[in-house]
């Protein structure tokens, strides 16, 4: 096992199951995987110092998810080792039981891999303050559950949100005549990015967890197009003044919208979204919109977001404008002809721009294939 990565074991009997599960995970973790509950109690019992976290479908055969947490009790290890049970969408009888044995933490089904990450983090994050702040009292005392309990609340507001949200932002993709692609290059443009920030600049506060709610924000930043009339969204010539400062208000409606559905508990969340959504179109010599902003007075969520959004609008066919190709695309974001960007942005958005260009051509390229048949 490396000991320099969480390791995380997957109990499940779903081949399938596993595959996606190891597909998602395996940017943040380091996956093993076996195929019964027999095989992952051995694991647990022999290395179960070394994992970080166990994610254990409920459904087995012979040896099931509340079999194996009971016998972890009987060794001791729970608490002490995070565990996640997957459960039906429906399934409140076995959520308590599973909560009663002792598990960290329940992921329903169907589960998006953002919220899978997210999950496991704040499980591997919550048994890491516990053991930090432990001065011998009883780790499972009532405050601890409270806590707990807590946690899994917001991180239960947070999955309703998102998919509220993205439901949300398939209407505006619909409405803009935009495919699917859209959202899944604009999300991964900004995990590249992000990432690029986060190694390079630690002074601008990026840490994996947050990557995840940048992700999430960049999905929403087109939110207040959903108020935008379809004569000025499909218009296929150039914009008068008079509509583009409609147009341009999809920022500030955006951030309204934003304001009336999120759970403003979710502080972080929240504050990150609206940010977004109104600041997206900000540039970094004050060029931009609706507020003018200048240098680093824009967050960099958005400043990130919004090179993510340019270099997909570049690349992608619209009702006013034909694609460029992504590497014309990359030449123009760096000569300044779509605006100013941070300087340090631009030296991460050269250090990925293999990784962004070829994932703009694939795409691109099933995109097209999808339309043809």
């Amino acid at each position: 096992m490396d000991k320099r990565k969480r390791n995380i074991l997957i109990i499940d009997n779903t081949g399938k199951s596993r595959n996606l599960l190891k597909d998602s995970l395996r940017d943040h973790f380091m996956c093993f995987d076996v195929d019964t509950g027999e095989k992952g109690l051995r694991v647990v019992t022999e290395v179960g110092n070394r994992l970080s976290a166990v994610l254990i479908n409920l459904v087995m055969s012979r040896v099931n998810a509340e079999m194996i947490l009971t016998e972890m009790n009987k060794q001791k290890l729970i608490p002490g080792l995070p565990v996640i049970v997957m459960l039906p969408a429906k399934a409140a009888e076995e959520e308590n039981r599973v909560y009663g044995l002792g598990a960290m933490d329940v992921i329903h089904k169907p589960y998006d891999p953002t919220s899978v990450v997210r999950h496991i983090r704040s499980a591997i994050d919550m048994e890491e303050r516990l053991r930090k702040d432990s001065t011998g009292a009883d780790p499972v005392s009532v405050l601890s559950r409270m806590i707990m309990q807590q946690s899994r609340d917001i991180e239960r507001q947070r999955d309703n949100n998102n998919h509220i949200i993205d439901a949300i932002c398939s209407i505006v993709e619909f409405r803009h005549l935009e495919s699917g692609f859209h959202m899944q290059r604009i999300r991964e443009f900004t995990r590249i990015l992000a990432s690029l920030v986060m190694n390079n600049y630690p002074e601008y506060g990026i840490s994996p967890g947050k990557i995840d709610i940048i992700v999430q924000a960049a999905a929403w930043h087109d939110i207040g197009k959903l108020v935008i009339p379809d004569a000025i969204i499909l218009k296929p010539g150039k914009l008068t003044a008079d509509e583009f400062d409609v147009m341009k208000s999809h920022t500030t409606r955006g951030a309204g919208i934003l304001e009336t559905m999120l759970d403003k508990n979710d502080t972080e969340l929240f504050s990150i979204c609206s940010d977004v959504a109104r600041h997206h179109h900000e540039k970094f010599d004050g060029g931009g919109y609706p507020d003018k902003l200048v240098g680093d007075t824009i967050s960099m969520p958005a400043q990130i977001c919004g090179l993510a959004d340019i270099f997909d609008a570049l690349n992608s066919d619209r009702s006013y404008k034909a694609a460029v190709s992504p590497d014309r695309a990359f030449e123009m974001i760096v000569s300044g002809e779509t605006g100013a960007f941070n300087p340090k942005l631009l030296n991460c958005f050269k250090m990925g721009r293999a990784e962004l260009e070829g994932y703009a051509t694939t795409t691109r390229q099933q995109e097209k294939a999808q339309q043809e048949g």
